[in-house]
This record gives C-alpha cells, structure tokens and sequence, in this order.
C-alpha cells in the first residue's frame, strides 16, 4: 500500500519497535524515520538497521514534533492498542498534522471481527478505524487480510489501511 500511494520518500514509522520493516521500506525508496517511545526499541532497531536513507528518534509520538512534513506516516499495530475513541481521535489528528496536503497514513490493525480468544493481539472493528480518519483523510483502501505472523499457529485478521489527507 505504501509504495502504491506515497507521493514522495519522506516516511514516518510510528511504533517502530525493532524496525523490523525499516530496511525493506529504505531498500524500496523511502527516506526514513523510525519513531519509538521504548529505549530499548531504539537501540535493537539502531543495530538492526544503518543506512544513510534510515534514522530513528526515542519520543512520545502524541508530543513529538517535526521540523518538516511527511509524506507518508506508517504504524503496524500502534493505532488498534490506543485504547478509547478520544486516543484514537488524538492520534489521527497527530498523523494528519505530520504529514504534508496530499499526504498518506498507512495503518494495519488486528481485526475484532473474529477475535481470536486464544491469544493475545489489539483489535478493533472496521467502525473504530473508519470513524476518526474520515474527519481527516480520504479513505483509498481498506482490506482484510492475515496480520502476517511467522508463527502461523497465532495468526489473526487484520485491517490494512490507506488514507490520503484532506
């Protein structure tokens, strides 16, 4: 979804974690900056990954600051563990604000369809997703689709989501 609407290389990855996507999305073209509140995220994702085109900051996304917009904004399983309507409604206004006019969020969220009740994964309905983006952003795509686990005995639905700002 990333590169089918990204209207330039400049990438914000909110939740980056270990940045288990980071060189793959520097390799596609993207310049790009792994955001994570966790340390410990940081220094793994530092290791991980070094490429002149990758960088990564330790910051609180809902107090962070950029000195220049985004041109796409990615998280993978940040937005369905914000718990509540106001979090939820806070964070897409914060992504809308990162990124330039024209702009893309590209989100994927475990789906609360079928539930998986044995294990433990953040999901939420289509509704949950839909509601606090269309305030702020086109909707382009949304597809359901496995998370994409290694280990596939945990594997669960989730939702891909693409969404251009208004």
């Amino acid at each position: 979804m990333l590169t089918s609407y990204a209207v330039g290389p400049r990438l914000l990855e909110i939740g980056c974690g270990d940045a288990a996507d980071a060189c793959r999305l520097s390799e596609i073209g993207f310049e790009y900056l792994g955001l994570d509140i966790s340390e410990a995220a940081i220094h793994a994702a530092k290791g991980r990954c070094s490429s002149e085109s990758v960088g990564f900051e330790c910051a609180d996304f809902f107090r962070w600051s950029s000195a220049e917009p985004f041109d796409a904004v990615y998280d993978k399983g940040v937005f369905h563990g914000l718990a509540g309507v106001r979090r939820r409604n806070t964070f897409v206004r914060r992504v809308a604000t990162l990124l330039r006019p024209t702009g893309i969020w590209v989100t994927v969220c475990g789906s609360a369809d079928r539930r998986r009740k044995d294990i433990s994964h953040g999901a939420i309905y289509l509704r949950d997703l839909i509601g606090p983006a269309e305030i702020y952003f086109e909707v382009l795509e949304v597809l359901k689709a496995p998370y994409g686990l290694a280990d596939k005995d945990h594997e669960f639905d989730a939702w891909y989501g693409a969404f251009r700002r208004r």
